[in-house]
């Protein structure tokens, strides 16, 4: 393991000498973060109208309805009935609609998730926002019911009694909604435009750097590099085991300095730190894997850097890196599933947007793995060490 870790150390050292590899290591996708986070979010700041259709016509329903018109300061709400709403959707009239099921104000009094649906228009790229106010407001409802049912337990009077002290002018801060279903067609969370692009870009400028730092192997062969070290007291496994690690601590590294940017810069909160290091850490393997997947297939480092340039800029369109996947055709998003990039874009969906934790990510993580074992064991099957 030593002798693992003397090549990572050799590999670190000569790629971090390079002062442009800074460039694109940092440089580049801050500055497609900043780019491509403004002009998609650019209309975010106009207020506009979204729809409500209370089908509950309870006084829970009717108090959360109040709650949203006094927060005017991003979207109004304009009540509407189902037909109604459903019409002015088709005709793109508006962009989307609240939708309020029945039973809203019973699974609030059992103290469960109330079902809330939000349907909007393709073209409707920034419901993320709207999705996070309507939570937070109906976090404060929640505890604020729960509150008032406890001490009715304990009183004896009505619940609605002590609700009318605590539940409009509560100012109880809001907490986090496991699971807000606001889509009718989708439960997946939405990122924001700045944070969805700086995870995205984040993601995109480390598989190229990835594809530019595995072609070493290659070098290496070319220069008989590989054949010197197979001289040394040095097996096959010690001197891939350290290539493999030079190359994950170069894309921790990379990763972790746009973390640390994006939040300070862009003010890109990246949620649980645990969950965060696991969800990188496999995508990072899975980067690894599929670089060496592609260095196993082309002869030579030029060549590994065109076609793996290539390949990760056409599957980070299609993956929803540059921007939300939602917008895309069906087909486009049913190929995404095949990407390991959609899979650490919804990772970090659930991290960034719906303040999740590990356990919310592991099926990401083990889709990610899945990645990382099958470029993995087919890239260094295909190395050759001679």
């Amino acid at each position: 393991m030593r002798k693992a870790w003397t090549i990572c150390g050799m590999e670190l050292q000569r790629i971090l000498k390079k002062r442009q590899s800074y460039l694109l290591m940092f440089a580049m996708p801050l500055l497609f973060t900043l780019i491509f986070g403004s002009l998609l979010g650019e209309h975010s700041e106009d207020k506009m109208t979204i729809l409500w259709v209370d089908q509950d016509q309870s006084d829970l329903s009717k108090q959360l309805y109040k709650s949203l018109k006094e927060n005017q300061s991003v979207f109004e709400v304009k009540k509407s009935t189902q037909k109604n709403a459903e019409r002015l959707l088709d005709n793109k009239d508006f962009p989307g609609a609240i939708i309020l099921s029945k039973g809203f104000e019973g699974s609030l009094l059992a103290s469960e998730q109330p079902e809330i649906k939000f349907q909007k228009i393709p073209e409707f790229t920034s419901s993320s926002t709207i999705t996070q106010i309507v939570s937070d407001r109906l976090a404060k409802l929640l505890l604020s019911v729960t509150a008032s049912k406890k001490w009715s337990d304990y009183s004896g009077e009505a619940w609605q009694v002590m609700y009318e002290k605590v539940g409009a002018d509560s100012d109880i801060s809001s907490m986090p909604i496991q699971k807000l279903n606001l889509d009718a067609k989708k439960s997946n969370p939405e990122l924001n435009e700045m944070s969805g692009r700086a995870a995205g870009f984040s993601i995109m400028f480390v598989m190229i750097m990835m594809m530019s730092v595995t072609g070493t192997i290659l070098e290496a062969r070319k220069n008989g590099v590989w054949y010197r070290m197979l001289t040394m007291p040095a097996s096959k496994l010690e001197i891939a085991s350290g290539y493999l690690l030079s190359f994950f601590l170069i894309g921790w590294i990379q990763f972790g300095v746009l973390i640390l940017a994006t939040h300070f810069i862009f003010d890109v909160n990246w949620g649980d730190p645990l969950a965060i290091v696991v969800l990188v850490s496999a995508l990072l393997l899975a980067i690894v894997g599929l670089g060496l997947f592609i260095a196993g297939i082309v002869k030579t480092a030029e060549q590994q850097a065109s076609i793996g340039n290539l390949v990760v800029v056409a599957t980070c369109m299609v993956s929803g890196v540059y921007w939300p996947i939602e917008i895309e055709p069906d087909f486009m998003q049913k190929i995404a599933g095949f990407l390991p990039q959609r899979w650490a874009m919804s990772g970090f969906a659930d991290l960034l947007a719906n303040g999740g934790t590990l356990v919310d990510i592991l099926d990401n993580v083990a889709i990610l793995m899945g990645f990382a074992l099958l470029f993995l064991i087919v890239g260094m099957r295909r190395i050759r060490f001679e």
